[in-house]
């Protein structure tokens, strides 16, 4: 039995272990390039959120098999290693066509399914969780889908419920150096920012590595991420190939709108490069006013494409003494050095 001073002793409190910052910055590698390079660490939890329907196993299954394959993800290198795919939710035959579709091969990683319910009490399906974990020393990459039932979580809204769940799947990470990835599904509401999306408290949010968010927009896919470490992904189309069942990164949508306006201001230009030739056709002669009170549109767009007409000699503008008049080159209409956007005017228009 241990005396009464050694008893004092045990039950102080022992000081937190330290480790000084040049210590740390010694030992960090020249290069860090993670399970997904710029995306997921190589140990760390990450969660994927989205709607139910919208894509998230699809694309945790994709990063399945290319960390499985050691090939790229989204065009993302990755570590290759073996994985352990928890399939909560769903049938296995939809599992089973998808990962054929992928061209899964085992030649370099396997990946472990597991199909079956799991316990009632959270506790004890972490603690099977670990057991799996002992008796598959490969892993790099764990994915539970959904993260709910494996948790079965009281109260999901609780902060501290949360916390001190995300902080246990946290420990198994880091004791087994791997990847852990969860799914959840977000709420049925949009909201402003992607990171309030989850069903329950933000400490999903909070507790995690990297977040990744799946929306969905029309038939379009749109992805989003929040990262501690690598760059976060603004939010960008996935590009869904049919055949081949896999996702990979498309425009942002800040690219898209841009090319959008773009585009409806070449068309905006082009109609009104229409709209000034066809009245140089119908008027003979106009001033600049006349031609320009014609045609529709801002008078300083109007003023931008007469100017272009008249460096690219489509448009011969003459001084009559009281005002600039103009009219159609008609040699170099009908020698088509039209810039491609008259083509459609009949040559026989512009030459009467």
């Amino acid at each position: 039995m241990l005396d009464t001073e050694t008893k004092k002793q045990a039950a102080v409190p022992q000081p937190f272990k330290t480790q000084t910052g040049l210590e740390l910055a010694n030992t960090a590698p020249e290069e860090y390039h993670g399970l997904v390079d710029g995306l997921l660490p190589e140990v760390g939890v990450s969660m994927w959120c989205g709607k139910p329907k919208v894509g998230k196993s699809s694309l945790g299954r994709q990063a399945a098999v290319c960390v499985a394959e050691g090939t790229p993800f989204l065009g993302k290198p990755t570590l290759c290693g073996d994985v352990l795919y928890l399939n909560l939710e769903g049938p296995l035959g939809v599992v089973k066509e998808h990962f054929k579709k992928l061209g899964v091969t085992e030649k370099r990683g396997k990946i472990h399914v597991v199909h079956e319910p799991m316990p009632y009490r959270g506790e004890l399906g972490l603690q099977r969780l670990e057991q799996t974990l002992k008796g598959l020393p490969n892993l790099k990459l764990v994915i539970v889908d959904p993260v709910g039932k494996l948790l079965r979580m009281a109260d999901s809204d609780s902060y501290d419920e949360v916390q001190l769940a995300i902080e246990k799947l946290e420990q198994l990470a880091k004791q087994y150096q791997l990847h852990l990835m969860f799914l959840t599904h977000g709420k049925k509401r949009d909201t402003d920012d992607d990171g309030d999306s989850p069903i329950g408290s933000t400490a999903f949010r909070g507790g995690t590595d990297t977040n990744i968010y799946i929306k969905k927009r029309g038939t379009q896919r749109i992805i989003s991420t929040e990262q501690r470490w690598g760059v976060a992904m603004e939010p960008t189309i996935l590009l869904f190939d049919e055949v081949a069942k896999t996702y990979e990164l498309g425009p942002t949508l800040a690219d898209e709108e841009s090319a959008k306006h773009k585009n409806k201001e070449r068309k905006t230009v082009e109609r009104i490069e229409q709209d000034i030739l066809s009245e140089l056709d119908l008027q003979k002669n106009p001033t600049q006013g006349d031609l320009l009170k014609a045609v529709s549109g801002k008078a300083v767009t109007k003023l931008k494409v007469l100017e272009e007409l008249l460096d690219r000699e489509l448009v011969i503008g003459e001084e009559d003494g009281r005002a600039m008049r103009y009219r159609l080159n008609h040699e170099r209409l009908k020698a088509g050095t039209n810039g491609g956007y008259v083509e459609h005017i009949p040559v026989e228009e512009v030459a009467a």
